[in-house]
Protein backbone atom coordinates (compact mmCIF):
# COMPACT_ATOMS: atom_id res chain seq x y z
CA UNK A 1 0.00 0.00 0.00
CA UNK A 2 1.28 3.17 -1.05
CA UNK A 3 2.16 5.82 1.76
CA UNK A 4 -0.11 8.62 2.03
CA UNK A 5 1.55 10.90 4.99
CA UNK A 6 -0.21 14.66 4.36
CA UNK A 7 2.31 17.26 4.62
CA UNK A 8 0.49 18.47 7.92
CA UNK A 9 1.37 15.24 9.79
CA UNK A 10 4.84 16.52 10.35
CA UNK A 11 4.38 18.63 13.14
CA UNK A 12 6.92 20.37 15.19
CA UNK A 13 6.79 17.26 17.80
CA UNK A 14 7.23 15.04 14.53
CA UNK A 15 10.45 16.59 13.40
CA UNK A 16 11.80 16.60 16.97
CA UNK A 17 11.26 13.25 17.27
CA UNK A 18 12.52 12.22 14.40
CA UNK A 19 15.65 13.57 15.07
CA UNK A 20 16.19 11.79 18.50
CA UNK A 21 15.90 8.57 16.80
CA UNK A 22 17.98 9.21 14.16
CA UNK A 23 20.59 10.66 16.49
CA UNK A 24 20.87 8.26 18.98
CA UNK A 25 19.51 4.50 17.18
CA UNK A 26 21.44 5.54 14.08
CA UNK A 27 18.90 4.14 11.75
CA UNK A 28 17.89 5.11 8.41
CA UNK A 29 14.76 7.06 7.67
CA UNK A 30 12.64 4.34 7.03
CA UNK A 31 8.74 4.09 6.57
CA UNK A 32 8.84 2.33 10.63
CA UNK A 33 10.63 5.05 12.07
CA UNK A 34 8.65 7.80 10.50
CA UNK A 35 5.29 5.81 11.79
CA UNK A 36 6.91 5.75 15.18
CA UNK A 37 6.71 9.35 15.36
CA UNK A 38 3.32 9.93 14.06
CA UNK A 39 2.53 7.44 16.60
CA UNK A 40 3.64 8.95 19.25
CA UNK A 41 2.16 12.01 18.30
CA UNK A 42 -0.96 10.85 18.74
CA UNK A 43 -0.14 9.78 22.19
CA UNK A 44 1.07 13.38 23.18
CA UNK A 45 -1.95 14.73 21.26
CA UNK A 46 -4.96 12.65 23.24
CA UNK A 47 -5.98 10.39 20.30
CA UNK A 48 -5.10 7.13 22.58
CA UNK A 49 -5.51 7.56 25.84
CA UNK A 50 -3.65 5.31 28.93
CA UNK A 51 -4.86 1.42 29.12
CA UNK A 52 -6.75 1.51 25.93
CA UNK A 53 -5.95 -1.73 23.39
CA UNK A 54 -4.48 -0.53 19.95
CA UNK A 55 -4.17 -2.93 16.74
CA UNK A 56 -2.15 -3.68 14.55
CA UNK A 57 -4.93 -3.17 11.48
CA UNK A 58 -6.27 -0.42 13.38
CA UNK A 59 -3.02 1.69 13.15
CA UNK A 60 -2.54 0.35 9.46
CA UNK A 61 -5.80 1.63 8.73
CA UNK A 62 -5.35 4.92 10.18
CA UNK A 63 -1.97 6.00 8.56
CA UNK A 64 -2.53 4.08 5.43
CA UNK A 65 0.34 1.82 5.53
CA UNK A 66 0.90 -1.84 5.44
CA UNK A 67 0.77 -4.48 8.72
CA UNK A 68 4.72 -4.65 7.94
CA UNK A 69 6.10 -1.31 9.43
CA UNK A 70 3.46 -1.17 12.10
CA UNK A 71 4.83 -4.33 13.34
CA UNK A 72 7.88 -2.57 13.27
CA UNK A 73 7.32 0.97 14.72
CA UNK A 74 5.28 -1.13 17.73
CA UNK A 75 8.42 -3.46 18.48
CA UNK A 76 10.26 0.31 18.55
CA UNK A 77 8.17 1.57 20.93
CA UNK A 78 7.64 -1.18 23.10
CA UNK A 79 12.08 -1.44 23.36
CA UNK A 80 11.53 2.16 24.31
CA UNK A 81 8.59 1.75 27.15
CA UNK A 82 6.41 3.94 25.43
CA UNK A 83 3.73 0.26 23.98
CA UNK A 84 3.66 -2.41 25.87
CA UNK A 85 2.96 -5.54 24.35
CA UNK A 86 1.53 -8.95 26.13
CA UNK A 87 2.25 -12.42 25.77
CA UNK A 88 -0.40 -12.91 23.78
CA UNK A 89 0.68 -10.27 21.46
CA UNK A 90 -1.69 -7.85 22.88
CA UNK A 91 -0.88 -4.34 22.45
CA UNK A 92 -1.51 -1.09 24.94
CA UNK A 93 -1.53 2.48 26.03
CA UNK A 94 1.01 1.64 29.42
CA UNK A 95 -0.99 3.24 32.69
CA UNK A 96 1.09 5.84 33.90
CA UNK A 97 1.00 7.56 37.08
CA UNK A 98 2.53 10.87 39.15
CA UNK A 99 5.15 8.15 40.35
CA UNK A 100 6.73 7.21 36.88
CA UNK A 101 6.98 10.47 36.12
CA UNK A 102 8.64 11.07 39.47
CA UNK A 103 11.26 8.74 38.86
CA UNK A 104 11.97 9.49 35.07
CA UNK A 105 12.52 13.25 36.03
CA UNK A 106 14.83 11.47 39.06
CA UNK A 107 16.65 10.32 36.03
CA UNK A 108 16.80 13.47 33.99
CA UNK A 109 17.97 15.18 37.23
CA UNK A 110 20.79 12.64 37.20
CA UNK A 111 22.13 12.66 33.03
CA UNK A 112 21.06 16.56 32.63
CA UNK A 113 22.97 17.10 36.29
CA UNK A 114 25.95 15.30 35.26
CA UNK A 115 25.87 16.83 31.78
CA UNK A 116 25.87 20.38 32.95
CA UNK A 117 28.79 19.60 35.16
CA UNK A 118 30.85 18.52 32.31
CA UNK A 119 29.94 21.08 30.31
CA UNK A 120 30.53 23.74 33.32
CA UNK A 121 33.44 22.17 33.74
CA UNK A 122 35.22 22.62 30.22
CA UNK A 123 35.05 18.93 29.30
CA UNK A 124 32.42 19.57 26.74
CA UNK A 125 31.59 21.51 23.97
CA UNK A 126 32.74 25.26 23.24
CA UNK A 127 31.40 27.76 26.15
CA UNK A 128 30.80 30.42 23.83
CA UNK A 129 28.71 29.08 21.11
CA UNK A 130 26.53 26.98 23.50
CA UNK A 131 25.55 29.78 25.98
CA UNK A 132 24.45 31.82 22.86
CA UNK A 133 22.19 29.20 21.44
CA UNK A 134 20.66 28.59 24.75
CA UNK A 135 20.12 32.12 25.47
CA UNK A 136 18.70 32.37 21.92
CA UNK A 137 16.49 29.20 22.70
CA UNK A 138 15.35 30.94 26.28
CA UNK A 139 14.78 34.43 24.53
CA UNK A 140 12.54 32.21 22.15
CA UNK A 141 10.55 30.66 24.66
CA UNK A 142 10.15 34.17 26.64
CA UNK A 143 8.15 34.94 22.78
CA UNK A 144 6.44 32.22 22.32
CA UNK A 145 4.53 32.34 25.83
CA UNK A 146 2.95 35.78 25.13
CA UNK A 147 -0.33 36.65 22.82
CA UNK A 148 0.73 34.26 20.21
CA UNK A 149 1.18 31.17 22.35
CA UNK A 150 1.57 27.76 20.50
CA UNK A 151 2.34 25.23 22.89
CA UNK A 152 3.39 22.60 20.47
CA UNK A 153 6.17 25.36 19.15
CA UNK A 154 7.06 25.34 23.14
CA UNK A 155 7.35 22.24 23.48
CA UNK A 156 9.69 21.41 20.95
CA UNK A 157 11.99 24.44 21.95
CA UNK A 158 12.02 23.31 24.89
CA UNK A 159 12.76 19.73 24.26
CA UNK A 160 15.95 21.44 22.19
CA UNK A 161 16.93 23.88 24.78
CA UNK A 162 17.62 20.45 27.31
CA UNK A 163 18.86 18.32 24.58
CA UNK A 164 21.51 21.22 23.97
CA UNK A 165 22.53 20.95 27.59
CA UNK A 166 23.46 17.18 27.37
CA UNK A 167 24.97 17.53 23.97
CA UNK A 168 27.21 20.19 25.63
CA UNK A 169 28.79 17.58 27.99
CA UNK A 170 30.80 15.79 25.00
CA UNK A 171 29.88 12.54 25.73
CA UNK A 172 28.12 10.90 23.15
CA UNK A 173 26.69 7.73 25.36
CA UNK A 174 25.30 10.23 27.98
CA UNK A 175 23.56 11.98 24.79
CA UNK A 176 22.25 8.92 23.66
CA UNK A 177 20.68 7.91 27.45
CA UNK A 178 19.07 11.64 27.46
CA UNK A 179 17.45 10.59 24.01
CA UNK A 180 15.87 7.02 25.51
CA UNK A 181 14.98 8.62 28.80
CA UNK A 182 13.53 12.20 27.22
CA UNK A 183 11.00 10.00 24.42
CA UNK A 184 9.49 8.35 26.98
CA UNK A 185 9.25 10.70 29.67
CA UNK A 186 7.56 13.63 26.84
CA UNK A 187 4.93 10.65 26.11
CA UNK A 188 4.33 9.81 30.05
CA UNK A 189 4.13 13.72 31.08
CA UNK A 190 1.98 14.76 27.90
CA UNK A 191 -0.58 11.39 28.49
CA UNK A 192 -0.82 12.89 31.95
CA UNK A 193 -1.40 16.50 31.69
CA UNK A 194 -2.48 17.34 27.87
CA UNK A 195 -0.23 19.21 26.32
CA UNK A 196 -3.26 22.12 25.13
CA UNK A 197 -3.44 22.31 28.87
CA UNK A 198 -0.08 23.19 29.72
CA UNK A 199 1.39 26.76 30.46
CA UNK A 200 4.51 26.70 29.98
CA UNK A 201 4.97 30.28 30.75
CA UNK A 202 6.73 29.55 34.14
CA UNK A 203 9.36 26.94 32.09
CA UNK A 204 10.28 29.83 30.11
CA UNK A 205 11.72 32.08 33.20
CA UNK A 206 12.88 29.08 34.36
CA UNK A 207 15.07 28.59 31.18
CA UNK A 208 16.27 32.06 31.99
CA UNK A 209 17.04 31.68 35.21
CA UNK A 210 18.96 28.70 33.97
CA UNK A 211 21.20 30.27 31.41
CA UNK A 212 21.95 33.81 33.67
CA UNK A 213 23.09 30.91 36.28
CA UNK A 214 25.57 29.16 33.76
CA UNK A 215 27.07 32.46 32.57
CA UNK A 216 27.86 32.88 35.77
CA UNK A 217 30.39 30.16 35.87
CA UNK A 218 28.64 29.21 39.43
CA UNK A 219 28.32 25.01 39.01
CA UNK A 220 26.27 25.10 42.42
CA UNK A 221 23.57 28.03 41.48
CA UNK A 222 23.26 26.17 37.80
CA UNK A 223 23.10 22.76 38.97
CA UNK A 224 20.18 24.40 41.63
CA UNK A 225 18.41 25.91 38.58
CA UNK A 226 18.15 22.57 36.57
CA UNK A 227 16.68 20.69 39.43
CA UNK A 228 14.27 23.14 40.55
CA UNK A 229 13.01 23.47 37.05
CA UNK A 230 12.88 19.67 36.56
CA UNK A 231 11.09 19.32 39.89
CA UNK A 232 8.51 21.87 38.42
CA UNK A 233 7.41 19.32 36.15
CA UNK A 234 5.87 17.56 38.92
CA UNK A 235 3.98 20.95 40.32
CA UNK A 236 2.63 21.58 37.36
CA UNK A 237 1.03 18.28 36.33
Amino acid sequence: MTLLFPIVFFSVLDYTYFNWRKNSMKVKNSLDEILYEHIVESLINGDYGMGQNLTLDELAHRFEVSRTPVVQAVKLLANDGILQIMGNGRIYVPEYDQEHVRQMCEVRQMVEGHALERFMSGLGLSAESVLAQLNRYSEEGVRLTGSSFSPKEFAMLDRRFHRLLVEASGNRILLETYDRVQGRFLVSNYLLCPLRLRDFSGTARDHVRLVESIRSGDITRAQHCLQQHIEGVLRRL
